[in-house]
This record gives C-alpha cells, sequence and structure tokens, in this order.
C-alpha cells in the first residue's frame, strides 16, 4: 500500500469524525506489523463502547477505501490507545479459562458472538492443545466459536 493510499484513508476517516460531530481524529503510522491508522480525541470513548463496535466499523470502511484507491486487498489496523492489544491479551486468557473449565468439566463451552477477528485470537491460542478443539458455529453477527474436549 502507497503512503498515499493511506493518507487518503486517514483523511476520510477524518472527514467522517468532522461529519459526525465526533471529537476524534485519525493519523497514520507504519509499523513491522503493516499500516495502522491511530485515532485519538475526547470522544473515544464513544469509539470503544460495545465491544469497540464503532472501531471495527470504521476499519472495515478505511480497509474498503484502500482497497478501491489501490485495487489491492491490504489490511489497515485500526486502534486507539492500544485497544486492539489489550482485548489479544483479554481473548488469550478467556481462551486459557474457558479450555481449563472445559478440561476439568469435559462440557463444551460457548462464547458470545464475537468478530472474525477475536475468534481466530482464540482458534490460535487453542490450537497447540491436544485435549481441546475449537469450532465457529453460526453465521453472521450470530457466529461464535465452541471449545469442545478432544
Amino acid at each position: 500500500m502507497s503512503q498515499d493510499d493511506l493518507s487518503s484513508v486517514v483523511e476520510f476517516t477524518n472527514l467522517v469524525f468532522r461529519s459526525s460531530g465526533l471529537e476524534l481524529t485519525a493519523s497514520a503510522e507504519s509499523g513491522e506489523e503493516g499500516p495502522r491508522v491511530q485515532v485519538e480525541g475526547e470522544d473515544v470513548a464513544l469509539l470503544l463502547g460495545h465491544n469497540a463496535e464503532l472501531l471495527d466499523a470504521l476499519e472495515y470502511l478505511g480497509n474498503r477505501v484502500s482497497s478501491r484507491l489501490s485495487g489491492e486487498d491490504a489490511r489497515i489496523v485500526f486502534d486507539s490507545g492500544n485497544y486492539r492489544a489489550r482485548r489479544e491479551k483479554e481473548l488469550r486468557l478467556m481462551a486459557e479459562k474457558a479450555a481449563e473449565k472445559v478440561r476439568s468439566t469435559r462440557v463444551p463451552f460457548s462464547f458470545d458472538p464475537m468478530t472474525a477477528n477475536e475468534r481466530r485470537i482464540i482458534h490460535l491460542t487453542l490450537s497447540e492443545d491436544a485435549s481441546v478443539r475449537t469450532e465457529s458455529r453460526g453465521d453472521g453477527e450470530n457466529r461464535k466459536l465452541v471449545i469442545f474436549p478432544a
């Protein structure tokens, strides 16, 4: 992805913020894991509320804009205050606790519906654990991850 395309995504995101009246500002940064858009401002709590649904929606829109501009599928991660890293750590801990419960009770454990990226984190966390197996079930927004005893 070119720097110009990333700048266009940031401009688009800031236009969305201005148009909606949100006190937020997006800026671009390049990291080892690829391009990122950092969002800061007074309304960050709104952005991260309800499991960061608004942040996820902005990320989706930003990636759509990027795809249209570049003609390729580049993955831009949108973040605010290191939310993504904290959420990943939380999901890994949840996965370990749920797997422990499944091992001891031999009863499957089902998480509430979550995004594809969140399910992926749990699948990867438990992929090396031979005592349990994971499976995604359901459709669309109701897709859940279930942990079963092996």
